[in-house]
């Protein structure tokens, strides 16, 4: 194939590291259309979109008629924001998303991510259409009532610049087909938090059918028929985007290990508040991929009074306030095992024992946690000062722990075993103050192979529930 110059690609000018300079035309062989170079990095969401703004520039300068983009990647990835993303920046593209072609008389065990699901015949239709200068009937699909509902008219955009959006976007059938092939993916974790907003908001689901679903059915999808595709991409993109750095109204946490009385409690509440104890289990899911000793995107499964709440929640620390993002689900046992077989693994277990107050503004509670074998007094609420002030009135101040559970025994199994290393390797631990009062930095001197030693000893830890 012979290489392109008029992209700069062998210009004595090029300035190795620029974005731009990163993209190079070829010619494709027994063709007169030109693609570009596959990029062997994988890119951030920010810079593969940049990259893929400029592979479409150059494509429309080489090649005459429309120039087709795929983009595909597993459901929750971050397709359609990236192409909403790409479309802002190039308002004069067209995009053609997938889901539209839906045959819902194909749809088998409500699994939507099937590829026999697809009305091939008349995407390629459409496809063919707008390669001869015609305006087309997209297809309009419903969701929520899973159909067909009408069409609407696209003509051929001024620059040329079609793209195809959806997880079989770069399938066999659409390859051939296509210029540019871009691949966006994800953590299998947030992938499946974004998934499940998504879903409940488009299609009406249940936040545990649309689990069951993904591990039953979109999973294994993945694995048989669009990772395979992804692997042809020309550029490659991994969408690290938080889903919780999105939400409003966090809790914010102060919590202490210094004893608090139920009367001192009682004289900062409410008269109007409420008194209750509690037991429960929080089954810590480590995601897959993820560093068991500096995780701070575990799933937490939890079963109080026999029933299970599933909890999507990240935290940050803005000292002494633990702040958590979090949203929750009621679900059943059983889904233990799907998300297993996602490749989530059990961490911990930890059994905890509550005595709670709460009214409408604060929440006060004192925690019995048996694996540390200790009392801590938590604050929790929605107002950051009053969570303050509330801290202040039971004397807390000074003595505020800013970590959570799953944090504190993340350090404490470090220091414990640690401290029983031989003396040479202690000092290479450099295992001094800063453990205390940094465990972030502390877990990220261990080594890999004791961070896999931690992870057996996680998994084989489990109680009765």
């Amino acid at each position: 194939m012979a290489q392109d110059t008029s992209s700069g690609a062998d210009s004595p000018r090029r300035r190795p590291g620029l974005l731009r300079d990163q993209v190079q035309l070829v010619k494709k062989k027994d063709s007169d259309r030109y693609e570009i170079v596959p990029i062997e990095d994988t890119l951030s969401f920010e810079k593969g979109f940049f990259i893929v703004i400029r592979a479409c520039q150059l494509l429309a300068q080489k090649n005459h008629g429309i120039i087709l983009v795929g983009v595909a990647g597993p459901s929750g990835a971050g397709k359609t924001v990236f192409t909403e993303k790409v479309l802002n920046f190039m308002p004069s593209i067209a995009v053609i998303t997938m889901d539209n072609y839906n045959d819902s008389s194909r749809i088998i065990d409500g699994n939507f991510d099937d590829p026999r699901l697809t009305d091939y015949d008349t995407l390629l239709e459409n496809i063919r259409g707008l390669k001869e200068g015609k305006a087309v009937q997209v297809p309009i699909y419903d969701f929520k009532s899973s159909s067909r509902i009408g069409y609407r008219t696209l003509e051929v955009p001024s620059s040329r610049i079609v793209i195809i959006e959806g997880i079989y976007a770069l399938s066999e059938k659409l390859r051939p087909l296509i210029d540019l092939r871009v691949s966006v993916t994800g953590g299998v974790h947030f992938d499946l938090v974004k998934r499940v907003f998504r879903d409940i908001q488009r299609v009406g689901q249940e936040p545990e059918e649309i689990i069951h679903q993904i591990s039953e059915t979109v999973y294994p999808m993945y694995k048989a028929f669009i990772e395979p595709d992804l692997q042809t991409a020309h550029i490659k993109i991994i969408n690290k985007f938080n889903p919780f750095t999105g939400f409003q109204n966090p809790t914010y946490i102060l919590k202490s290990t210094r004893p608090v009385t139920v009367d001192e409690i009682k004289a900062v509440m409410s008269k109007e508040h409420t008194e209750t104890t509690e037991e429960t289990y929080d089954i810590y899911l480590l995601p897959p991929g993820e560093d068991p000793d500096a995780c701070q995107s575990y799933l937490r499964m939890r079963n109080r009074d026999g029933k299970y709440n599933l909890m999507f929640e990240e935290w940050v620390t803005d000292s002494p306030f633990i702040i958590s993002p979090r949203i929750t689900f009621e679900v059943s046992v059983r889904l233990l095992g799907g998300l297993m077989a996602l490749g989530y693994t059990i961490a911990t277990i930890l059994k905890r024992s509550s005595h709670i107050f709460y009214d409408d503004r604060v929440c006060v509670k004192t925690d019995w946690l048996e694996q540390l074998n200790r009392k801590y007094v938590q604050v929790q609420g929605r107002d950051r000062l009053y969570v303050k002030y509330v801290g202040e009135q039971l004397r807390l101040d000074g003595s505020y722990v800013p970590r959570t559970y799953i944090e504190q025994i993340q350090l404490e199994k470090l220091v414990n075993d640690v401290m029983a290393l031989p003396d040479d390797l202690k000092t290479k631990l450099s295992i001094d103050d800063d453990l205390v009062s940094s465990p972030k930095e502390a877990l990220s001197r261990a080594s890999a192979d004791r961070r896999t030693k931690y992870l057996s000893r996680y998994c084989l830890f489990l109680v009765a529930v």
